[in-house]
């Protein structure tokens, strides 16, 4: 697919559609990593029902996910977010938000 040619105040999830994928699939995948780590490396529920060991997992996903997503937002976080290819796509367009 091709990216919509951005007009002033096109937000950039249409302007740079499979870039705003790209990062919330990134986020998620952090979001299974921080649960996968709470499951695994330390934090004994063997002796917990299983919904409640799924309800932390899950929370741990979310909150794991959450903070990804906070630190994609993070103005001065943008520089290295485009080095690595996570950038909004911004950065293309030829012109930057004010810091």
């Amino acid at each position: 697919m091709t990216d919509v040619t951005p007009t002033p105040g096109t937000p950039t999830q249409v302007a740079h559609p499979w870039k705003a994928v790209l990062r919330t699939i990134i986020a998620s995948g952090v979001g299974v990593a921080i649960a996968w780590l709470a499951r695994t490396l330390g934090i004994d529920l063997t002796e917990w029902s299983v919904g409640i060991i799924d309800s932390i997992t899950a929370a741990a996903w979310a909150a794991g996910t959450a903070l990804f997503q906070w630190l994609l937002t993070r103005p001065a976080l943008l520089p290295f977010w485009e080095a690595v290819g996570l950038g909004t796509g911004v950065e293309k367009e030829g012109r930057h938000v004010a810091y």
